[in-house]
């Protein structure tokens, strides 16, 4: 027989509601302080409602990109600069776009490695006395990405990034809850209930977020003047490269695929367990990928495809189910092999059949006419220098051509991504 767990939930009382109005008040006069000291953080500030809750889901503060949320215990007990602090924090992984920037990484890792870049921002504008206790910050990451910093995080073993603190070279062991991680620990709240409080309401975040957050930035920029000469030149590479973002080929593929494919990360249903965390973190309706790779496989494109096939490999394994077709073609199709996501550490290991001129054509009769085991693909993607020729009009599914480095776009349909 199974046990029936009844859990209480504890709504804000009065005395409560009083504190979160008193800290709200003053959270507020403090964005406005900003405006003189630190306008461009202020500007952006104003763009997010302030919440105050009661409640043991928060562990500390997190943002959706349209609110920040300040669980009341924690912050009534940050001085005013560690105030300041953490709405700055919450700002900037709104303006760096964090919540959408995972795709298919792992949660905890990320959110390392998006604090550590947040962080390194900050410390253009806060001493190390205006921040929280156990804040994520090392020196070696200054002017690092959040997914350079991703990559670096998983040469360690998982102790050395997640059990220990960094400040300025010395290491500080983790004594509380560390700020930047915000996971809720909910164990000593459910011997007597849980704190609710109906304030903490999250709104969905996509795409569209990122976007409307590069206008504020861009707009803030201006009004204050920050790439006028009045930040550092590092501060203002930052800044522009959030208005014109510079990225690899690699996560120009990953957030194709992400986005073309039916039951892709969605922010309708994210996983509530991470809701503390600053709300980087999607829910998944499902991740079934069955994608078409077309290879051309004439000489000039041999020198590229090692490195192209350990990115494909590194992008598929972020799915929950894979079904792969990898079709090789020069003049004709030559070869077809069908890979499943156990399969993928086999696909850096394939070789190329071929070798003679290229046509494209066969490739899309194949896939339209549903030869072979695959059916119709979410997406053909085609790696190829370009040169040969191709159907004049597009075929109902999407096609993104990979382009070699000295490679050439053969048709004018379908998006295009470059090899760098």
């Amino acid at each position: 027989m199974t046990e029936t767990l009844t859990l209480t939930c504890i709504l804000p009382d009065e005395q409560v509601q009083q504190e979160k109005k008193a800290l709200l008040v003053e959270l507020q006069q403090l964005r406005s302080d900003l405006l003189l000291s630190q306008p461009f953080i202020a500007v952006l500030a104003m763009r997010l409602k302030l919440v105050v809750v009661a409640d043991d889901r928060l562990a500390t503060a997190c943002t959706d990109s349209h609110n920040v949320f300040f669980k009341l215990d924690f912050i009534k007990q940050c001085s005013s600069d560690q105030k300041r602090f953490v709405l700055a924090h919450e700002v900037w992984h709104c303006v760096m776009g964090h919540f959408f920037r995972q795709q298919q990484r792992e949660m905890r890792r990320w959110n390392f490695a998006c604090d550590y870049e947040v962080n390194a921002i900050l410390q253009h504008y806060f001493l190390h006395k205006d921040m929280p206790n156990n804040v994520l910050f090392s020196a070696h990451y200054l002017g690092k990405s959040a997914e350079q910093i991703y990559v670096i995080l998983g040469k360690l073993s998982e102790d050395d990034w997640a059990e220990t603190l960094h400040w300025q070279g010395s290491e500080l062991p983790i004594i509380e809850s560390q700020f930047d991680q915000h996971l809720p620990e909910l164990g000593s709240a459910l011997q007597g209930g849980i704190r609710i409080d109906p304030d903490f309401q999250l709104t969905s975040v996509n795409e569209q977020d990122v976007h409307r957050w590069r206008e504020y930035t861009a707009a803030a920029a201006q009004v204050t003047g920050v790439l006028a000469g009045s930040h550092s030149a590092g501060l203002q590479n930052i800044i522009n490269n959030v208005l014109s973002p510079q990225l690899s080929w690699s996560s120009l593929l990953q957030r194709f695929i992400q986005r073309t494919i039916n039951g892709s990360y969605s922010w309708h249903r994210p996983a509530r367990r991470y809701l503390a965390q600053g709300l980087y973190m999607p829910g998944r309706q499902g991740t079934r990928l069955t994608i078409s790779l077309a290879i051309d496989t004439s000489g000039s494109t041999m020198a590229d495809l090692p490195q192209f096939l350990a990115e494909m490999t590194s992008i598929l394994h972020g799915f929950d189910q894979v079904r792969l077709q990898v079709i090789s073609c020069d003049m004709a199709i030559t070869d077809v092999s069908y890979y499943e996501k156990s399969d993928l550490p086999a696909l850096k290991k394939w070789q190329a059949k071929g070798g003679g001129g290229t046509q494209f054509t066969p490739v899309f009769r194949f896939v339209e006419q549903g030869e072979g085991e695959q059916g119709a693909p979410q997406v053909l993607i085609f790696f190829t220098d370009g040169f040969g020729a191709a159907p004049s009009q597009a075929p109902a599914y999407p096609v993104i051509w990979v382009l070699t480095r000295e490679g050439s776009a053969p048709v004018p349909w379908g998006e295009v991504i470059r090899l760098s």
